[in-house]
């Protein structure tokens, strides 16, 4: 079982972040199978690509290129040092470049989500994360590790559910507010994750 991470600001923690992988959805288990429901469209589409959050990252890529040689142990949490090193992270970060290689794609990818917009009790669109935490109790990941979904019609989804989201993928960097996401996807299907369920 995966234990909530304490909120904290700290360098080790928003380093950390960058190292976190889809690995950790292996072990997951959504509570509620039955809370949403194919639509008619989404099972006449071609079958669609099952992704890693690796797969985003364009291979030649390093999100702690530019710090590996940083102290990073020694800057003390809450210092100037620090600040100015998050600083300079988040615009590294923010900037991560995307696979455009993955454009037009109909693909299917776990995630964590982080709400963005209601239509009343439900949810419209949300960022689709590979981590438990990312954007609500740590800093957010690099772009291309964050995926803006669209959903067609409003679902009732909660803060860090664990979902399958299943559409096309479109290359769209998005100041959203909780992170730079440089994925979008119109989502087709969005359902519960489940641990047995790998590579279609």
């Amino acid at each position: 079982m995966i234990k909530r991470p304490t909120p904290r600001r700290s360098v080790t923690l928003a380093l950390a972040a960058a190292s976190l992988s889809s690995a950790f959805l292996g072990t997951l288990w959504v509570a509620s199978p039955n809370a949403w429901a194919q639509s008619a469209a989404a099972r006449t589409a071609p079958v669609p690509r099952t992704l890693t959050w690796e797969e985003l990252v364009p291979k030649n890529w390093d999100p702690m290129a530019m710090f590996r040689d940083k102290p990073t142990a020694l800057i003390r949490e809450g210092s100037a040092a620090e600040r100015e090193l998050m600083r300079e992270m988040r615009e590294v970060w923010d900037k991560a470049p995307t696979r455009d290689d993955l454009k037009g794609q109909r693909v299917r990818l776990p995630g964590y989500v982080v709400p963005l917009d209601m239509v009343g009790d439900k949810l419209q669109d949300f960022l689709l994360v590979p981590y438990f935490g990312a954007c609500i109790h740590s800093p957010p990941p690099p772009a291309n590790q964050i995926v803006h979904i669209t959903l067609k019609k409003p679902q009732t989804l909660r803060t860090m559910d664990v979902v399958w989201v299943t559409g096309v993928l479109g290359i769209e960097r998005q100041d959203t507010g909780m992170g730079v996401s440089g994925y979008a996807i119109n989502a087709d299907v969005v359902e519960p994750y489940k641990a047995h369920e790998g590579k279609r």
